[in-house]
């Protein structure tokens, strides 16, 4: 009983041992540090650098792929805030050019375009979907508007 025993806990302590001291384990615990100060791109990079040294280690891959969530949400709303930025200098002016119009309708296709698959493999907080959904109504009535100008052309 008491070799039994002695077994057990020397077999609870190596594997304790192996998760704390295993290289990938402990970028792996960097990896959710940084996701949790909002460090993703360095959370990103260090699970996978966890993964590199051992693909079975869960926790690395749930931080990788929440990281990367949050990098695609991120990068999805910069490049609409940019293109929302754009597009309001040009919508400003008194007359389009057939050129502006044309780059109106390429930033608006490129949106919607992501914004189809943007909720696919991501999930955003709360905040972050009030943001979109406020970016894809105004796209919505930008639409709208090209449409009915459109219209009028013809």
């Amino acid at each position: 009983m008491k070799k039994w025993l002695f077994f057990v806990v020397c077999s609870l302590i190596l594997i304790w041992a192996y998760f704390q001291f295993s290289p990938s384990y402990s970028l792996s615990r960097k990896a959710k540090e940084e996701f949790a100060k909002g460090n993703y791109q360095e959370s990103y990079h260090l699970a996978n650098l966890a993964l590199e040294k051992n693909l079975y280690n869960k926790a690395a891959f749930s931080v990788a792929n929440q990281s990367k969530q949050r990098l695609n949400i991120q990068n999805f709303l910069n490049k609409t805030k940019e293109n929302y930025n754009i597009l309001i200098q040009i919508l400003q002016k008194p007359k389009l050019s057939p050129q502006e119009f044309l780059q109106i309708q390429w930033i608006y296709e490129a949106f919607i375009r992501e914004y189809q698959t943007l909720f696919f493999f991501n999930h955003p907080t709360k905040q972050e979907k009030e943001e979109i959904e406020s970016y894809a109504q105004w796209f919505k009535q930008l639409k709208l508007k090209i449409d009915s100008a459109k219209a009028i052309k013809h």
